[in-house]
């Protein structure tokens, strides 16, 4: 509310230093030809509608000054007007440019020429043919620099924006790097906790599983099973202290094939373009499926990029016996992506699918029941 006030206060503002400047040699008998009469200068404020219109409809400013240039010369079109109508030019052909698209712009630039033009050939001072070009010749040029002006500055903040997105783009890839990078972390400490358990468990069952020949022998296996059951409750309570540690925030429940719209959802917001093709019949899945599709699919969205010249495909076929995912689009460079594919990939394997990716298609077949569960 405040910015606004502070607009239509600088927008009375010109108003008036223009009423107050240009008004009176519009009155003026030895400027005015003997047509032009008082009541003629009733009509110039018409050239003022397009000062507060400039920031909400700049092409409508212009329009309107065009229109204003022909209205305001009414009823004799003999009226000196000059001093007004070059300034709210001026005033209308920056906004004009910087805030309108280049089409719209040069329409309106094109606008206001063709009003000063008219201007000039009905004008009180300089009209008819002569007046028109001396127009062209002395108000063109200022006002083509302004315009030029207009559109470096909105060159400028076009890359300004460019660079906001790009920025905002980053963060998210950074967040989805670091967020697979603690996925990693969990596989790997658990794959570890599985060999360490596993490795012990088998020594131990060997050692029992041995006839015994004599009681040494016998109290000297026992104390090496002791010893490899401690040993590996130590290294379990270690992995899962690791385990908890990083995990520990992430107690959000396991998204699943239904959030699948939200994913896209995301992947779009960072300003790609993706679509979905869903192909045989669609069926919940067991939960740990659903989590390493939604996995995977969220792996392959950091890796992939997509435009509108070269989108990104996300494809679900579901078979009676397993569910194959595909992700066409072209392969974005870095260890971020690398990283997700790694992630991708050790899900997929985990499960017993296969998985496979190339520079352009990613591609993941899971059973319907995991082979490992």
């Amino acid at each position: 509310m405040n910015r606004l006030r502070r607009e239509a206060a600088v927008d009375l503002g010109l108003c008036a230093a223009i009423v107050a400047y240009g008004l009176p040699p519009t009155l003026d008998s030895s400027v005015n030809e003997p047509r032009a009469t008082v009541a003629g200068a009733l009509f110039l404020p018409l050239l003022l509608v397009p000062i507060p219109l400039r920031r909400l409809f700049p092409l409508g400013a212009a329009l309107a000054l065009a229109a204003g240039c022909v209205l305001s010369g009414i009823p004799t079109f003999a009226q000196f007007r000059l001093v007004v109508v070059v300034p709210v030019a001026v005033i209308v052909l920056f906004p004009l440019a910087v805030h309108a698209s280049r089409a719209r712009a040069l329409a309106g630039l094109v606008s206001v020429a063709a009003g000063l033009v008219f201007v000039g050939a009905t004008e009180s001072v300089v009209h008819g043919t002569h007046g028109a070009i001396t127009m062209a010749g002395f108000s063109f040029p200022f006002c083509l620099t302004i315009f030029g002006a207009g559109r470096i500055v909105a060159s400028r903040n076009q890359m300004a924006q460019e660079l906001i997105e790009r920025s905002e783009q980053l963060r998210r890839q950074r967040e989805a790097t670091a967020a697979l990078a603690v996925e990693i972390d969990q596989e790997r400490l658990a794959a570890d906790l599985d060999l360490a358990v596993r490795s012990r468990l088998h020594e131990m069952i060997e050692l029992a599983s041995r006839e015994e020949y004599n009681v040494t022998d016998g109290r000297a296996r026992f104390a090496r099973i002791e010893l490899l059951g401690r040993d590996a409750l130590d290294r379990m309570r270690m992995l899962l202290g690791l385990l908890r540690t990083v995990d520990r925030g992430a107690r959000a429940p396991r998204p699943t094939l239904e959030q699948l719209d939200t994913l896209l959802a995301d992947a779009r917001a960072g300003g790609r373009v993706v679509n979905l093709e869903i192909e045989g019949d669609q069926r919940p899945l067991t939960a740990g499926i659903e989590l390493a599709a939604y996995r995977t699919l969220q792996h392959a969205l950091v890796a992939m990029a997509g435009t509108r010249d070269e989108p990104a495909t996300v494809h679900l076929h579901y078979l009676p016996q397993q569910l194959e995912l595909e992700v066409h689009g072209p392969r974005l460079s870095g260890g971020g992506a690398t990283a997700a594919l790694m992630a991708a990939r050790e899900r997929v394997l985990a499960l017993g699918g296969s998985f496979s990716s190339d520079q352009r298609v990613l591609r993941a077949l899971l059973p319907a029941i995991p082979v490992h569960a």
